[in-house]
């Protein structure tokens, strides 16, 4: 193998100390081999020779928690002289001559090894995440103030509502049958009004606890979940004249809660929109799909046309009236946040007054497969 000149050597080195990644490579004694202007910019001090196990210290390296001093075994490059192979171990670098709140790392680390096989050395790959990870944290300090703002506001929201149907009710005995028909009709929309402000109110809420809201993840068998989410539509089921079937599904992991919801919004969505020249019909199947679960909702209902397919999950979108069809045009939003927290996505394919199904995938390893 022919070597480099030192032309084509001085290319690569400018090359590699042009990139904004951090790159160290040392040998098995800490000795370093290469040590780039963007390492130096990350941890904030120049090349020098420091023993593996003393890095921590010498760099001002923490765990995770931002306060616990990384211990001489964890150090990053103790770990790839030990022949370990990591990617993505996150650590909060503060060095004497920077700000005192330090900078949050990504590495990658690896063994340098020769022809043979054998370890010579160590090589780390260091971003600088301590942008995204301001921006992540202030992100998640804003989401849980969205949550609390939007509890307060149910809460303080529905109060008043209930006062007005109150003094509503009230004003009608009071009057009797001093009421005429147009008063009659006017209360009416009163109360439908403040019913619908309500709902929406409440689902709002409901919206943002899903968005907000940490998975808890479980071995779930959605066949013993589905047979309990059409439980718990048996009256709305029995009165459509319609029925409910589902294929054997498999057992997969998931938040139980969440996964509860996206199937009860689904059916309930089902329900709302059957058709009214024949029986409602719901079948619900999965199968796998590479690292996904491929789940399908299939209605033989009134379905929407194909350029609507994508506006019906953004949230207060309808294609409807409250007067043909109630709802707020959350209950769609919901699923999509519900199977985005799954790392999945939903989508519909429809046929105008033939039916529609809706897909979505959960992913997640096989616990098992359907038969």
């Amino acid at each position: 193998m022919s070597k480099l000149t030192l032309q084509q050597f001085n290319v690569i080195e400018a090359l590699l100390n042009s990139v904004g990644l951090g790159i160290v490579v040392t040998d098995t004694s800490g000795k370093l081999l290469f040590f780039n202007s963007a390492a130096t910019n990350i941890i904030g001090v120049g090349a020098d020779r420091t023993a593996p196990e003393d890095w921590p210290r010498q760099y001002g390296i923490y765990l995770p928690d931002g306060t616990t001093l990384c211990p001489d075994a964890q150090s990053p490059l103790v770990r790839a002289i030990g022949g370990e192979e990591a990617d993505n171990v996150e650590v909060l670098v503060v060095t004497s001559d920077r700000d005192i709140l330090g900078r949050w790392c990504s590495i990658n680390l690896r063994p340098l090894k020769n022809e043979h096989g054998d370890i010579e050395g160590a090589i780390l790959l260091i971003q600088d995440m301590t942008e995204r990870k301001k921006l992540a944290d202030e992100v998640a300090r804003s989401n849980a103030d969205l949550q609390q703002f939007a509890a307060v506001a149910a809460h303080d929201l529905q109060e008043p509502l209930r006062s007005i149907a109150g003094f509503q009710d009230l004003l009608a005995q009071h009057l009797g049958e001093e009421l005429d028909e147009k008063s009659v009709r006017c209360m009416g929309k009163m109360k439908a009004g403040i019913k619908r402000m309500q709902t929406l109110i409440n689902d709002l809420l409901s919206y943002s606890r899903i968005q907000n809201k940490p998975k808890l993840l479980t071995h779930i068998n959605c066949n013993e979940l589905i047979e309990t989410c059409i439980e718990s539509l048996t009256a709305n089921i029995r009165d459509s004249g319609g029925k409910v079937t589902f294929d054997h599904l498999p057992t997969i992991l998931a938040d139980a809660a969440q996964l509860s919801q996206l199937v009860q919004n689904l059916l309930g969505n089902a329900l709302k929109f059957a058709s009214s020249d024949r029986p409602l019909v719901v079948n619900i199947s999965a199968k796998r799909q590479g690292i996904d679960w491929l789940f399908s909702v299939t209605d033989n209902g009134i379905g929407i046309a194909p350029e609507f397919a994508d506006r019906i999950f953004v949230l207060f979108q309808r294609l409807h009236t409250t007067a043909a069809y109630p709802g707020t045009g959350i209950g769609l939003a919901i699923c999509k946040r519900i199977v985005e927290n799954h790392a999945g996505r939903i989508w519909l394919t429809s046929i105008p007054d033939r039916g529609s199904t809706f897909y979505f995938t959960i992913r997640g390893p096989v616990l098992e497969e359907v038969r």
